[in-house]
């Protein structure tokens, strides 16, 4: 384990961020505007385009037609392809800013909205703010992480019918809850048994891993085989340093790389301001835009993907 020059905890990653945006650049063409350039005005545009559609569900679940929005790049394709998961406020502007990013880089992305499927919230042009983001928060078990997992494995039916999409090259990226609900995905691959070798790989924010590795599920089911890209960070209450170096000492046979990144907190990616937010179930926690963070995230997402994807 060592210290990049963004203070990240670098596991299995020989290169630093700093180094990376060049790196990207040079090998795809494409590389994420600069945390300097992102503005609020850019989360209003990634909400504007898109467009929705509808997901069969999966007699696994509850069998519920799922609302999604896609974000499809230029060109005829075929293409890589995402599917996005989100966390317990519902999808929010920031994520569909990545949302839109990804797919200006070559990639479509689905993002499964498992919320306003069920009635819920259908809200995604607010922050956190918004009191009914709060309210659906402090509920969020009103759809379960196996719920999430099957909407995601919907979601991955939907994309391996259209001509756009590469079949076998089809991943995951989730943020929270939802980061959890991808890692699920991949400890579950084998009994999934989806077509074309399953989901590529899983990139997972603050995926709350300290509060599910003593679930009886997580336990039980199978190793992650396939590459994983986990950010959170460090001064994060709600994640733990230890949980994720237990993780690495699980011997998943997937090569798992983690990012930890010192001075930040929860949606160290999202534009705005220290917040302070309350859960019933693990109390008080921050939330807050950390410059150098969002950057060697973006970083050392755009690595992955050129790894992994490309």
């Amino acid at each position: 384990m060592a210290f990049d020059a963004f203070g990240v905890v670098v596991m299995n990653r020989p290169q630093t961020a700093a180094t990376l945006i060049l790196a990207i650049t040079l090998s795809i063409g494409v590389t994420f505007v600069t945390a300097g350039t992102v503005t609020y005005d850019d989360y209003k545009a990634a909400v504007s385009a898109n467009n929705e559609v509808s997901v069969d569900g999966l007699s696994m679940g509850d069998g519920k037609t799922l609302n999604a929005r896609l974000y499809m790049p230029q060109g005829d394709g075929p293409f890589p392809a995402l599917v996005a998961l989100h966390g317990a406020g519902g999808i929010f502007p920031y994520q569909l800013w990545w949302a839109k990013e990804l797919s200006k880089t070559g990639f479509v992305v689905l993002f499964v909205d498992s919320y306003c499927t069920r009635g819920h919230l259908c809200t995604h042009d607010t922050d956190d703010s918004d009191p009914n983001r709060g309210s659906i928060m402090r509920t969020w078990k009103v759809v379960s992480i196996r719920q999430r997992m099957i909407d995601a494995v919907g979601a991955y039916m939907f994309l391996a019918t259209k001509s756009y999409v590469s079949k076998d090259q089809v991943g995951l990226i989730g943020w929270s809850w939802g980061g959890t609900a991808a890692l699920f995905a991949q400890k579950f691959a084998l009994r999934l048994k989806l077509p074309n070798g399953g989901f590529k790989g899983t990139i997972a924010f603050y995926p709350n891993l300290k509060y599910v590795t003593d679930n009886p599920q997580w336990q039980r089911s199978g190793k992650i085989t396939q590459p994983s890209l986990i950010l959170y960070g460090e001064d994060d209450t709600l994640e733990s340093r230890e949980s994720y170096k237990e993780l690495m000492e699980e011997g998943h046979p997937g090569p798992i790389s983690i990012l930890g990144f010192k001075g930040a907190v929860r949606k160290f990616d999202e534009l705005g301001n220290l917040r302070i937010k309350e859960h019933p179930s693990v109390g008080e926690f921050q939330k807050a835009y950390h410059e150098p963070s969002f950057r060697a995230a973006v970083a050392g997402v755009s690595e992955f993907l050129v790894e992994n994807f490309k």
